[in-house]
């Protein structure tokens, strides 16, 4: 069963701010799901079929199939969002609208997460130019590497309301990359979390191979890091 804790709101840079816990139960009879239906249950990529329909990218191996969605989202850019999904009624299949080898879902809603691409490598200017402000990266459902994007869930430090910019780019060590903030000055106030995604493709790695990637960032105890395994998706 998927694990589902927070709904947050954007803030600045499509900021989250954790708003409430979310459990879920299920039925053993009918294995319908309970569930809030205004917080999300998944985070998966937006992407397209290639005949004008959305495919919403779950992780490395499932894509699912919403029923109830007929066109291309967003131009049909790819990038990252929450979503709320529940499995299909029978009445919602009946006029054909479904996918035979993909999951089926129906979606609730679906509101995108701010989803960028690496910024350029400035070597040892990298601080000056994209900030080095601290931050903390949660460790919880939220934070993944999925479908060539590293999404973060992030806490710092927010109080006057100024935009905090988060880039990520290319660290010194092979497979390694860092998390810069620059918070333009808010470095006071009360702790607030935040949701990003960034595209790993300009990491230049060989579709369809596998590899242990390093996520390093600026704390506020100090320099952290932690490994991710790291799918290189094949893109059609």
């Amino acid at each position: 069963m998927t694990r589902r804790k927070y709904l947050m709101m954007i803030v600045g840079l499509m900021l989250f701010v954790v708003s409430s816990a979310l459990l879920q139960s299920c039925s053993d009879d009918d294995d319908e799901y309970y569930y809030d239906v205004n917080v999300p249950n998944a985070i998966v990529s937006i992407a397209s079929n290639g005949n004008g329909h959305p495919i919403l990218v779950l992780n490395d191996s499932t894509q699912l199939y919403p029923v109830n969605l007929r066109s291309e989202l967003y131009g049909g850019k790819r990038m990252r969002a929450f979503v709320s999904l529940r499995q299909p009624k029978d009445s919602e299949l009946s006029d054909g609208i479904y996918a035979d080898g993909l999951k089926n879902v129906y979606v609730n809603w679906i509101d995108t997460i701010r989803t960028k691409e690496m910024a350029p490598d400035q070597g040892l200017k990298n601080d000056s130019v994209y900030g080095n402000d601290p931050l903390e990266i949660v460790d919880d459902w939220t934070t993944c590497v999925e479908d060539g994007f590293l999404t973060i869930r992030f806490r710092t430090l927010f109080g006057n309301g100024k935009t905090h910019i988060l880039n990520l780019v290319k660290g010194p060590a092979d497979n390694e990359v860092v998390v810069h903030q620059n918070a333009n000055g808010d470095v006071r106030g009360t702790m607030g979390d935040g949701v990003i995604a960034f595209s790993l493709e300009k990491l230049g790695l060989q579709p369809g191979t596998t590899h242990q990637l390093t996520v390093k960032w600026n704390s506020f105890s100090g320099m952290k890091s932690h490994t991710f395994t790291y799918r290189v998706p094949k893109r059609d």
